[in-house]
């Protein structure tokens, strides 16, 4: 990871009116409340109830099998997710074809591996049970890796929709470029097939819903930036668009209602138009413009798609100077900033799709404070529920702490050092906490990253 502009010492903030003051100085007017009972607030959705408030997010470990199946490693993480206590638990990143994999150890769902992923579920679910006489609802995110994908050698093996000069050269996690390929109309065709069996496995797999990614830079975030491609699937709103659509749709004509459908999806890009998504349509500019996004919100809860997971890029981007592009050109980013605006975002676009529940994203920034913040923003309708990402490693039992104490202890906190993207980015091997959770983690550190012994 790049330069990041870290100013707070969160072990030196005494509580959560001191933070507050603090980052409305900093022209940060985060929502805060003292008071986290709200997280957890039970919340139905259609027949199904969500027990808490507070979401796990999509958390990969690279850490499957070469077949793609859970690793003993994964189950280990999901039962230390399922005692932890959080409500909503977004499975991570799991991909629906071979060639979709980001790294040769994702997960993929086929019938192969169904069975695997189907005990994964029903262990966590008991762990759940066994901890608190309930279940979490559980969701599977779905994802082609697009111009992300590689090869089971790590070698990148890009598979883009539309040319984009700014991050032509960056696609693999780890920064290799690869040699591009354009996925042609047909094989947009076939992935959104492949994305519909993998919702139909989803269900025999015991999952209350399935996520049908389009955040980050995966393939189908990037169709919705697609201005410059021709055809079916670029230029128009409703082009671009179009594959989402249509995966939906062909998911309700196959199952009904028998799962729920979802969407983690980017608020803005943080890459200019016409090659990023939710920004002013003005070439060259870094600064948001949700229009479109609000309008892709509306349409998907009339499809009863209504729960909606906001995220971009990275919350440590802002949709406001260098953008995503800092992380290329080695600029200095300011995560807290980025983190803001996208929790802003969130409430600009709850604000104009009541129909929706929204999951923020990016509350591991705010170390300690994240669930003062997420209640705040409960509290005060920025969102529906509070999301967590890398928390979750370092700390996988935040979520009890916070309804049973109504604390998070600094002391167990993520505290944002970037070791578990060293883990993937340069020793290319599973990832977690390598300070909270050392007796795994850090010899992998050790041994991967700084190649000791």
């Amino acid at each position: 990871m790049q330069k990041v502009y870290k100013p707070f010492k969160f072990s030196q903030i005494q509580n959560s009116a001191h933070f507050s003051e603090i980052m409305n100085e900093a022209g940060l007017p985060f929502p805060v409340s003292a008071d986290m009972s709200v997280l957890a607030e039970p919340v139905q959705l259609g027949n199904k109830t969500i027990p808490n408030r507070i979401c796990i997010q999509p958390l990969e470990g690279f850490d499957g099998t070469r077949e793609g199946a859970p690793s003993d490693l994964i189950f280990r993480r999901y039962n230390r997710f399922a005692k932890g206590g959080a409500g909503l638990l977004w499975y991570e990143s799991i991909t629906i074809a071979d060639d979709g994999r980001c790294n040769p150890l994702q997960m993929i769902i086929k019938p192969s591996t169904i069975k695997e992923i189907k005990r994964l579920v029903d262990e966590t679910d008991r762990t759940a049970i066994n901890a608190f006489g309930r279940k979490p609802y559980n969701v599977l995110q779905l994802t082609h890796s697009g111009r992300r994908s590689v090869d089971a050698n790590w070698k990148s093996t890009p598979l883009a929709v539309v040319a984009n000069p700014y991050i032509d050269h960056h696609n693999a996690i780890d920064g290799q470029s690869g040699t591009l390929s354009f996925a042609t109309d047909e094989k947009i065709e076939q992935i959104i097939q492949e994305f519909i069996e993998a919702a139909v496995l989803s269900v025999e797999a015991g999952f209350d819903s399935v996520d049908i990614k389009v955040c980050h830079e995966y393939i189908l975030r990037e169709l919705l930036a697609a201005f410059n491609r021709p055809g079916k699937f670029g230029g128009s709103f409703e082009n671009r668009s179009r594959a989402l659509f249509d995966i939906i749709d062909g998911v309700r004509k196959r199952l009904g209602n028998s799962i729920d459908i979802c969407v983690r999806l980017n608020a803005y890009d943080c890459i200019p138009y016409p090659h990023g998504w939710g920004m002013v349509k003005e070439e060259g500019v870094m600064a948001p413009d949700l229009t479109e996004t609000i309008k892709l919100c509306q349409m998907l809860v009339e499809r009863d798609v209504r729960l909606i997971n906001i995220s971009t890029m990275m919350p440590r981007y802002q949709p406001y100077g260098r953008g995503y592009l800092a992380e290329l050109e080695g600029s200095e980013i300011h995560p807290y900033k980025g983190t803001y605006h996208l929790l802003k975002a969130t409430k600009e676009i709850k604000d104009a799709v009541p129909g929706g529940l929204f999951v923020c994203t990016g509350l591991t920034w705010l170390e300690q404070f994240g669930g003062n913040v997420g209640a705040g923003g409960v509290k005060e309708g920025w969102f529906d529920f509070a999301g967590f990402g890398r928390q979750a490693f370092a700390y996988p039992d935040f979520a009890k702490d916070i309804i049973e104490k109504n604390t998070m202890y600094h002391s167990k906190t993520c505290i944002t050092c970037d070791k578990c993207y060293d883990l993937i980015q340069k020793g290319h091997t599973t990832t977690g906490c390598v300070i909270r959770d050392q007796e795994v983690y850090l010899p992998l550190y050790r041994k991967y990253v700084q190649k000791q012994g």
